[in-house]
C-alpha cells in the first residue's frame, strides 16, 4: 500500500530552480526573495522549524533537536512524521533542494549571511558593535510561540544587551550627555543589568551630575536588594567609591572594555599572566622596560576586553582577569600570547609571557577576588615558561573545541595537593617548573563515544561515591570503551593516577596480582608477597585501577581487588567483566545496546564514513536504522557490520544479516583477538560455562522475544534440566551476561540479544534437539494466546494487549516454524485466537500470516479456509487496493461457499442490506461454538451497516443492548465503538442532547494503547460548537496523523464530516468542497448519509461560496487525508496569528 508519506515525498519538484531568500528572525520571522517580495512559509509551527533550522544555516540539526525546538516538551506523539509535513511545506515555499535531509537531521541550505540573526553574531564576534547593533530590528521570533527556543531568544537579548553596552561606553566617552536618556531608559527596562547602570553612573558623573549618578547607585541597589536579594558586585560597588572619591581616573578614558558584563561571581575561570625573566630584565635593561610595561598592559586589558574578562588584580607585570566563561578565558590567553609574540618590542627586548587558568568557586572582598581558586591560577602560572598557557584539570574538564595536551599530576608550590595539569596547544617547552608525580598509562583514546553519555554519567557518579564500580555486559557491548572514557573524566579531576590493567591474556587467576605489579612498575624483592608490594605502593595515593576483561580470571581479581579496597582508602577500581566479582561494598553497572535507531545509526555512519568515503547517510538511513535494530545496538556488531560497506551494499548487508556471525568478522587489526569476529567474543564466553550452562543456552536460543521463568521451565525442562534446577542455572547464565534481564510490566523478563540468540540456535542446531525445543516453544505460545484470548475479550482487555505485544516475536517464530513443518493446524490455532485485533489495533501481520496459512491448508478444511479469508478481507478492507489483493487470494485458494465469507465479502462491497440479513444467523453459530469475542466483532459490523442505510430506530435498540452487555463484561474497545455508533446515529437524527450523552460516555471508555478510535471526529466537532475552533483543528488534525500512521486512510471519511464545517464556519469553501464531493461520491452509503444529514447546511453554503472556482479533485482516501491534512495546517496558522 502506498502511504501518504510516500506521495507527499512523490508530489516534490526535484527539477525547479530554487529562489534565492533572505531570513529575518528579530521583530518576527519573514522571508523575502531577492527582490523584497514576502514569501508565505505556513503555519506558525512551519516558522518555528524555519527559524529552529535558519539559527543553524548550512549545519544538519538532528530531527530530536527540531522537535525540542518546535514543540519543547508537548511535543505530540506523531512529532516526527509531523515535522516532515512541516518540511515538506517548507520546500514548497522556498524550494524543493532548500531544506536537505541527511541522516537523522535537516539541514537549511543557504548562506549564512543570508539570515540577520546570524549576521548579527557574525559582526559581533569580528568587533563590529555598530554593524551588529545596525542588524537588530526587534526582540527575534517576535509574535510566534516558540518555547522550544526560548533559551536562544534569551541568549540573543543579552548578546544585543552586551554590545548595547559597549556602543554606550564608547559614547560616554565622546558625548556622555547623548547616552544619559537612552541609558536611563534602558536601566528602566533591564534593571539588573549592572553594567548599563555603570555606564548611566560614569555618563552623568561626567556631565557634572554626581548627586544624580549616587541616587542612580541607590536606585539600583534598592532594586537588586529588593527583588533578587543580593548586593551590587563590585565594579558598581566600586564606581560608587571612586565617584564619593571624585576619583580623576573618572574624568579620563576608562578601559571599559575589559569589564563589560560586570565582574563575574559564582564558578569563575581565573586567568593569571605575568613576564618570564622579568626580574632578570630590570636589572639589566631597566631604563628601557617602563614603555614596555606600559604596552604590555595595553596588551593585556585589550586582549581581556576582548573576551569580556574583568581585570581585578595588577601588580608589576602580573595580571589577574576572572571571567564568566572558560572558552573566553582560553580565547583571552590564546588572543595574549599571540599578540605579545608579534608585538615588535623595541631596542631587541624579547617579552615572553606565561599564562595560568583554573575554574573554581569565587570568593569576593571590595573589588578584589582572593581564596584558593585564585592562588591555584597564580600557582599554575608560575610554573610555566614564557609562551606556555597552563590549564588545571577543572578548566580543562570544560574546554570544549579547545587542543589540550596532558601534563601529568603534579605538586604546585604553596598550593597543597597533587592537580592533574594541561597545556593549551601543542607548543614544545622544558619541564615544568615543578617535579611531576607518576602520570598513569591510561592510553589517549580517538575518536567519539557515542550513545553513552547517560551511561557515562552513571560511572562517574558512582567512582565519586564507592571504591569499587564494576561494568557487566555480554562481550561487545562496550565496556572497555565506557571503563576508559570514565577514568579519563575522572583523571581531570582526581590527584591520582589511572592505571588500565589489561587482563584479556592472562592465563589464570594467580597471574593477577603479577599483571597489576608490572603495570604499575613494581618491582618484586622476593622480600614481600606481591599482594603487599601493591598496597605499599598504593596506600597513601588517590589512584584509580581500571581492571579490564575479568569474567575468566573473577577470583583472582576479586581477591586482590579487596585487599586493595581495605588497605588503600584513597584507590579506586573499575572493573569490566561479564559478572560480578562479588566484593564487598561493589556497585555493578550493567552495560546495554545502543538505541538503535539513535546512537547505533550514528556509530554505524561513523564507521562507514570512515571506511568508504562514498558512503552517504543520508541515503542510508532506512537501511542503516534496521540493520542496527536487528544487531540489536550491540556496538562491536555495529562496527563489524559498518566495515563491510566497502564490500556490500547495505540490501546485501541485510540480506546476510540472517547469518550475523558469518558476515560480522574483519574487525579491526589493532584489536584483541576475540573482538576480530563477532563469533569469537561469544565463544570467549561460551567456553566459560560448564556443559549443563551451555545445553540451557543453546535451548534458549528458541526464544526469539522476552520470556519468563515460567516459559523456560514449560519448553527446556527434562531430564538434564530438572525444573529446580533451572532457575539457578538461568542465574548463572544472567550472572555471566549471556542473558539480559530487564523489567517488564508483569515481572522481569529475560532475553538473549540477537548475536547470541543466532550463536546459541547454530549450537541447538549441531545438537540434534532443535525439532524436539522448537515444538515445545510452538505449544507454550499456543497456551499463552489462549490465555491472551480470554483477556481481549473481557474487562482486562488492555492487559491483554500488553501481553500480546510482549509475546509477539515468540509467536512469530513459533507459526513460521508450524508453517514450515506444514502443521497447519497448530498454525491456525496459534492465529485464530487474535484474528480481531486486525482491525482493532491495525495489527495487520495477522493477516499476512493467514495467507501463509492458507497456502498449506487443504481445501477440503472449509471452515479454516473461510476463517482465514474473511481476516484477510478486513485487512483488504482498510488498503485502498484492498479489491485487488483479496481477488488474487480468492483465485489462488478458491472461494467457498461459506457463511463467514458471505458476510465479509458484503462488508467488503457495501451490500448492508445482505450484511444486516445474513448477521443473526451467523452471529448465534458463531456463540452457540462458543467464540463469544468474534460474535461481538462481528455485530459491531452490523451496527456501522444500519448507520449507512439510516435504520435508526434497529440501531438505537442494538447498540444499546450492546452497550449494555460490554458495560458488564467487556471489552472496552467494543463499548466505545457501540456508544460511537449510538452518538452518531443520534446525531444524524438531530437529537444533539442524546449524541453528546453518548458521546461523553464513550470518551471515558479506557481503551488500551493502540486501539482505533473513532472518537476524535466527534471531539472536534464538538470544539467548533463550542466556539473553540484552534482546538477543533488540532484534535482532528491529530487524529489524520494518527490515521497516517496506522495506515489506514480509509477510515478518514468519518473525519471528513468535521473537516467540512470546520471549513465552512470559516468561509474556506474551496477547501470544504472536494471533501464534501468525496463524502457524497466516494465514501460509500455513510458518506452519502452524512453529507445529507450532518453537514446539509454546510453543503449549501459551500456550493453559494465555490461556484466558479477551480477545485482540487480528491480521487481516493489517502489524497483525502492528505488534502485535509495541508487545509487544516493552514488554517491552524491563521488561527494562531489572530
Amino acid at each position: 500500500m502506498c502511504t501518504l508519506a510516500g506521495r507527499w515525498e512523490a508530489s516534490h519538484h526535484e527539477h525547479e530552480q530554487d529562489p534565492v531568500v533572505l531570513i529575518s528572525l528579530f521583530g518576527g520571522v519573514g522571508v523575502t526573495d531577492d527582490q523584497g517580495v514576502a514569501i508565505d512559509v505556513g503555519p506558525p509551527k512551519c516558522e518555528v522549524l524555519l527559524a529552529a533550522l535558519a539559527l543553524s544555516a548550512g549545519t544538519a540539526v538532528p530531527v530530536g533537536r527540531l522537535v525540542e525546538m518546535v514543540w519543547a516538551d508537548r511535543a505530540p506523539r506523531t512529532a516526527e512524521k509531523t515535522l516532515q509535513s512541516y518540511v515538506t511545506r517548507l520546500r514548497k515555499s522556498l524550494g524543493a533542494e532548500s531544506v536537505v535531509r541527511r541522516g537523522v537531521a535537516y539541514r537549511l541550505d543557504v548562506e549564512p549571511e543570508a539570515v540577520d540573526v546570524l549576521r548579527f553574531r557574525s559582526r559581533l564576534g569580528a568587533g563590529d558593535v555598530k554593524g551588529a547593533l545596525a542588524e537588530w530590528t526587534g526582540v527575534p521570533l517576535a509574535g510566534v510561540e516558540a518555547p522550544g527556543l526560548s533559551a536562544v531568544v534569551d541568549g540573543l537579548v543579552e548578546q544585543w544587551l552586551g554590545a548595547v553596552e559597549l556602543d554606550f561606553e564608547e559614547l560616554v566617552e565622546a558625548d556622555p550627555g547623548a547616552a544619559i536618556g537612552p541609558l536611563t531608559e534602558l536601566t528602566a527596562g533591564h534593571p539588573f543589568r549592572e553594567g548599563l547602570w555603570a555606564t548611566l553612573m560614569t555618563a552623568l558623573y561626567r556631565v557634572g551630575r554626581q548627586a544624580d549618578a549616587l541616587a542612580a547607585y541607590r536606585r539600583a541597589r534598592e532594586l537588586l536588594v529588593g527583588e533578587l536579594g543580593v548586593e551590587p558586585g563590585p565594579r558598581l560597588r566600586g564606581l560608587e567609591s571612586r565617584i564619593l572619591g571624585q576619583d580623576d581616573q573618572l574624568k579620563a578614558a576608562q578601559s571599559s572594555r575589559a569589564v563589560v558584563g560586570g565582574a563575574p561571581s559564582g564558578t569563575v575561570t581565573f586567568g593569571f599572566c605575568d613576564i618570564e625573566g622579568s626580574v632578570r630584565l630590570w636589572a639589566t635593561v631597566r631604563s628601557r622596560m617602563a614603555p614596555l610595561m606600559d604596552r604590555y598592559e595595553e596588551l593585556v586589558r585589550a586582549a581581556a576586553g576582548d573576551q569580556r574578562g574583568y581585570v581585578f588584580s595588577a601588580g608589576g607585570d602580573s595580571f589577574g582577569v576572572a571571567f564568566h566563561r572558560v572558552s573566553d578565558a582560553l580565547r583571552w590567553a590564546t588572543e595574549l600570547q599571540s599578540s605579545v609574540g608579534a608585538e615588535p618590542w623595541p631596542g631587541g627586548v624579547e617579552l615572553r609571557v606565561r599564562i595560568g587558568l583554573h575554574t573554581g568557586e569565587a570568593e569576593e572582598r571590595g573589588n578584589d577576588y582572593f581564596g584558593t581558586a585564585v592562588n591555584l591560577a597564580a600557582g599554575i602560572a608560575a610554573a610555566g615558561h614564557g609562551g606556555q598557557t597552563l590549564v588545571s584539570g577543572p578548566t580543562a574538564a570544560l574546554a570544549e573545541d579547545f587542543e589540550l595536551r596532558r601534563l601529568g599530576t603534579h605538586r604546585l608550590d604553596d598550593v597543597l595537593g597533587e592537580h592533574r595539569l594541561y597545556q593549551l596547544g601543542d607548543g614544545s617547552h622544558p619541564p615544568l617548573r615543578i617535579v611531576a608525580t607518576r602520570t598513569g598509562n591510561l592510553p589517549r583514546r580517538t575518536g567519539r563515544l557515542i550513545g553513552r553519555e547517560t551511561d557515562l554519567d552513571l560511572v562517574v557518579d558512582a567512582m565519586a561515591t564507592g571504591s569499587i564500580v564494576t561494568l557487566l555486559g555480554p562481550g561487545g557491548i562496550g565496556k572497555t570503551r565506557l571503563a576508559t572514557t570514565a577514568a579519563a573524566m575522572v583523571e581531570i579531576e582526581s590527584p591520582g593516577d589511572v592505571w588500565l590493567v589489561e587482563l584479556a591474556h592472562v592465563a589464570s587467576s594467580a597471574d593477577v596480582c603479577r599483571t597489576l605489579a608490572d603495570t604499575l612498575g613494581i618491582d618484586d624483592s622476593g622480600a614481600v608477597g606481591l599482594a603487599d608490594s601493591i598496597t605499599a605502593f598504593l596506600r597513601n595515593r588517590h589512584d584509580l585501577i581500571v581492571l579490564d576483561n575479568c569474567e575468566h580470571v573473577v577470583d583472582g581479581a576479586a581477591e586482590i581487588v579487596q585487599t586493595i579496597v581495605e588497605s588503600c582508602p584513597g584507590v579506586r577500581v573499575l572493573a569490566t567483566s561479564r559478572e560480578g566479582l562479588g566484593v564487598v561494598d561493589e556497585r555493578l553497572i550493567v552495560v546495554g545496546p545502543l538505541d538503535p535507531a539513535g546512537a547505533g545509526v550514528a556509530l554505524f555512519n561513523e564507521r562507514a564514513s570512515a571506511a568508504s568515503r562514498t558512503f552517504d547517510p543520508a541515503a542510508a538511513r532506512a537501511d542503516v536504522v534496521e540493520i542496527c535494530r536487528r544487531l540489536d545496538g550491540v556496538p562491536l556488531a555495529i562496527e563489524l557490520a559498518a566495515a563491510r560497506v566497502t564490500r556490500f551494499s547495505l540490501p546485501e548487508i541485510l540480506e546476510r544479516l540472517e547469518d550475523h556471525l558469518r558476515l560480522l568478522t574483519g574487525g579491526r587489526r589493532t584489536s584483541v583477538e576475540r573482538h576480530r569476529t563477532m563469533r569469537a567474543t561469544i565463544q570467549w564466553s561460551y567456553d566459560l560455562l560448564t556443559p549443563v550452562e551451555q545445553s540451557l543456552f543453546q535451548r534458549l536460543a528458541i526464544f526469539t522475544g522476552p520470556f519468563d521463568l515460567g516459559a523456560v521451565e514449560s519448553v527446556v525442562t527434562d531430564d538434564e534440566h530438572a525444573r529446580v534446577d533451572v532457575d539457578d542455572l538461568l542465574g548463572g547464565l544472567i550472572d555471566r551476561s549471556m542473558i539480559t534481564i530487564e523489567p517488564g510490566r508483569f515481572g522481569p523478563r529475560f532475553r538473549l540479544l540477537e548475536t547470541m540468540r543466532q550463536f546459541a540456535a547454530e549450537e541447538l542446531s549441531g545438537s540434534g534437539e532443535a525439532d524436539l525445543v522448537a515444538e515445545r516453544h510452538a505449544r507454550w505460545c499456543l497456551s499463552q494466546v489462549l490465555d491472551v484470548q480470554r483477556l481481549l475479550k473481557g474487562r482486562r482487555e488492555s492487559e491483554g494487549v500488553v501481553r500480546l505485544g510482549e509475546l509477539w516475536s515468540n509467536l512469530r517464530a513459533a507459526v513460521a516454524w508450524a508453517i514450515a513443518e506444514g502443521d497447519h493446524g497448530l498454525a491456525f490455532a496459534l492465529v485464530r485466537p487474535v484474528a480481531p485485533e486486525i482491525s482493532l489495533r491495525s495489527q495487520h501481520e495477522i493477516a499476512d500470516w493467514f495467507e501463509r496459512i492458507l497456502s498449506i491448508t487443504p481445501t477440503g478444511d472449509a471452515d479454516a479456509v473461510a476463517f482465514c479469508l474473511t481476516f484477510c478481507i478486513y485487512r483488504q478492507m482498510l488498503s485502498p487496493e484492498g479489491a485487488e489483493a483479496y481477488q488474487r487470494l480468492a483465485a489462488e485458494h478458491g472461494e467457498p461457499d461459506h457463511p463467514l465469507v458471505r458476510h465479509a465479502r458484503a462488508i467488503f462491497h457495501g451490500e448492508d442490506e445482505v450484511v444486516i440479513a445474513d448477521s443473526p444467523a451467523l452471529i448465534a453459530a458463531i456463540r452457540e461454538e462458543g467464540e463469544e469475542h468474534l460474535a461481538d466483532f462481528l455485530e459491531v459490523g452490523v451496527l456501522s451497516a444500519l448507520l449507512s442505510l439510516g435504520r435508526f430506530d434497529e440501531l438505537d435498540r442494538l447498540s444499546a443492548t450492546m452497550a449494555e452487555r460490554f458495560r458488564r463484561h467487556g471489552p472496552p474497545t467494543l463499548l466505545q465503538w457501540s456508544l460511537f455508533m449510538g452518538a452518531y446515529s443520534a446525531a444524524m437524527q438531530g437529537d444533539r442532547e442524546r449524541a453528546d450523552r453518548l458521546f461523553d460516555e464513550s470518551v471515558t471508555v479506557d481503551v488500551p494503547a493502540g486501539s482505533l478510535s473513532l472518537n476524535a471526529p466527534m471531539e472536534s466537532r464538538a470544539a467548533l460548537r463550542r466556539g473553540d475552533a484552534s482546538q477543533a483543528v488540532r484534535i482532528l488534525r491529530d487524529h489524520l496523523s494518527e490515521l497516517v500512521d496506522l495506515e489506514v486512510p480509509v477510515v478518514a471519511r468519518l473525519a471528513c464530516v468535521p473537516f467540512v464545517e470546520i471549513m465552512t464556519a470559516h468561509e474556506r469553501f474551496t477547501d470544504a468542497a472536494p471533501i464534501l464531493r468525496h463524502l457524497e461520491t466516494s465514501a460509500g452509503n455513510l458518506g452519502a448519509l452524512s453529507a445529507r444529514t450532518l453537514i446539509a447546511d454546510s453543503a449549501g453554503r459551500i456550493a453559494a461560496g465555490s461556484k466558479g472556482e477551480a477545485l482540487t479533485v480528491v480521487s481516493d482516501g489517502p489524497a483525502a487525508v492528505e488534502h485535509m491534512i495541508d487545509a487544516l495546517d493552514r488554517l491552524a496558522g491563521e488561527l494562531a496569528a489572530g
